[in-house]
């Protein structure tokens, strides 16, 4: 049954909190600011009708925005609340009330909200915030940015070792006298190259560690089959294991990098850039700098995928839609231009610089593309119609086709025609692939060239400003918690406190804004 804090200080507590906590303290701002009422709603079918009360749910979330505001951990948050005059003030506690104590924190984070409900918590601050008139612009700008695992990253080696000890380690819980014996027969195969080689390749561990899973798999067919508690977590490090093990084989980019948190992935963010663990996407409100929606992911997840959803995101929750969006040159894919440009967007989006490497072949960009992307003209002058459409790995091309006799007498011909190792020509007459909405690029390309583009562009840093905020203050740079569902609910409580603390700057420390 929900249970609320009647919130009725005695005398002696109000002398205490109105001669020790200031007008202007944060807290205090944001009780004045945020209802929090919300979180009753969204989580009566979280709890039961019947028997003894529970901790008030608001007391609980607002424990978990203390934890991100001053980068607290559960334990950390309970001793500082029992001692700390205004956080009790803040959550509706007297000065003799007890004080929750971690296990029932994470108890609540885990068992009655979930990755969804605080999606929704994100949702309803962001509602508020255009409610007070705060979102007042339809310009947006999206970005991403790291967020590392909380985990240490092994060698290739040691992966491999460790997630087998991890599958004997489940295994002698429910079975001890298979899994006896069988950790030392995995550690004497490897000595035994060793004996043959000082230096044993990464490859050769997944090799061994791949053929004693098979062992194992005949020997606890059954087991890998139950469906009872120890057995699941058998099965759990089992499919880790022979997971990793294949995707190490057989050399996949998609790779597992921390038997801890197996969903964690790794990617290069630049040359010699690595970074491991998950991604923030988020859009903002240019001119308040809000967090409009966000999306997580693993590290290896590309930006330019997860435009559409930021933008719909916003369309379904709060019934608006951005006019234009700002974004890095990596978003600026055909298929998202294409998409800006059909959903009447305006796309604010650079495009990478040619290289000063001189170019063998005249390629897409030394040919006249129509607007209506129906004719080419190549750089001869020379005009083709003709064309079809062919697909490859899921994008769609106009290919068209050049008459040969053109071609036969061309001047340029051998900067057109590509020729093979002996000097001759691989095809007789030049085809050029065209993107089928190559007519969202030409768009924007006019777009680049104007002093609005230039303006508006130049106002990227607003967003790495949240960024670099959130890092600071709320502790983004590194999750707390394990797997991409633990990830979600970090890095949203992350943004959901970015924006309560902007709509309390925005509303109280400046005099510009006017609440409606």
């Amino acid at each position: 049954m929900i249970g609320k804090n009647k919130a009725q200080f005695d005398v002696f507590d109000n002398i205490i909190f109105d001669k020790l906590i200031p007008k202007n303290h944060l807290l205090v701002e944001i009780d004045e600011v945020v209802d929090f009422s919300f979180v009753y709603e969204k989580l009566k079918d979280n709890y039961s009708t019947i028997g003894r009360e529970s901790k008030d749910p608001v007391m609980m979330f607002k424990i978990l925005i203390l934890e991100y505001l001053y980068c607290l951990s559960d334990v950390k948050v309970v001793e500082r609340t029992k001692t700390d005059v205004v956080f009790r003030w803040f959550l509706g506690l007297k000065l003799d009330d007890s004080v929750p104590d971690d296990t029932t924190i994470s108890y609540f984070r885990i068992n009655h909200v979930g990755e969804e409900k605080f999606e929704e918590f994100f949702n309803e601050v962001v509602k508020q915030c255009i409610g007070k008139g705060l979102v007042k612009s339809r310009r947006y700008i999206i970005d991403s940015t790291d967020v590392a695992a909380n985990v240490n990253y092994p060698s290739e080696k040691k992966l491999a070792r460790k997630s087998f000890e991890r599958v004997i380690k489940e295994l002698e819980k429910i079975n001890f006298e298979i899994a006896k014996g069988q950790l030392e027969k995995y550690e004497n195969d490897i000595q035994k190259e060793y004996d043959k080689n000082e230096h044993v390749k990464s490859k050769k561990y997944f090799e061994i560690t791949k053929e004693h899973l098979g062992y194992l798999y005949i020997k606890t067919y059954d087991l890998l089959q139950g469906n009872n508690n120890e057995s699941n977590k058998y099965q759990e490090a089992f499919d880790i294991c022979y997971t990793l093990v294949n995707q190490y084989l057989n050399n996949e980019k998609d790779k597992i990098v921390s038997i801890v948190d197996p969903e964690a992935r790794v990617a290069h963010k630049s040359p010699g850039n690595i970074k491991r663990g998950y991604k923030d996407h988020i859009m903002v409100d240019e001119d308040s700098e809000i967090i409009l929606s966000s999306v997580q992911t693993p590290f290896n997840v590309g930006d330019e995928k997860k435009l559409k959803e930021l933008v719909e995101k916003i369309e379904n929750n709060f019934e608006i839609k951005p006019k234009e969006i700002t974004a890095d040159k990596v978003y600026g894919t055909t298929d998202n231009r294409a998409y800006l440009k059909d959903n009447e967007i305006t796309a604010n989006i650079a495009f990478y610089k040619e290289s000063n490497k001189e170019i063998k072949y005249f390629g897409l960009k030394d040919f006249e593309i129509s607007n209506d992307v129906n004719s080419v003209k190549c750089p001869n002058g020379i005009i083709s119609t003709s064309f079809k459409v062919v697909s490859q790995k899921d994008k769609e091309f106009r290919v068209f086709k050049f008459d040969r006799k053109d071609c036969d007498s061309c001047k340029l011909r051998d900067k057109c025609l590509m020729k093979n190792k002996n000097g001759k020509f691989i095809r007789k007459s030049r085809c050029l692939e065209v993107p089928l909405r190559y007519d969202a690029v030409l768009n924007d390309l006019q777009r680049v060239t104007t002093m609005e583009f230039e303006t508006v562009y130049n106002k990227r840093y607003k967003i790495e400003r949240r960024f670099a905020t959130m890092a600071r203050n709320h502790g983004l740079r590194r999750c707390r918690y394990l797997k991409l569902k633990g990830a979600k609910i970090h890095i949203t409580m992350a943004n959901l406190v970015c924006n309560i603390v902007r709509m309390i700057n925005l509303l109280l420390h400046q005099p510009d804004i006017v609440v409606p």
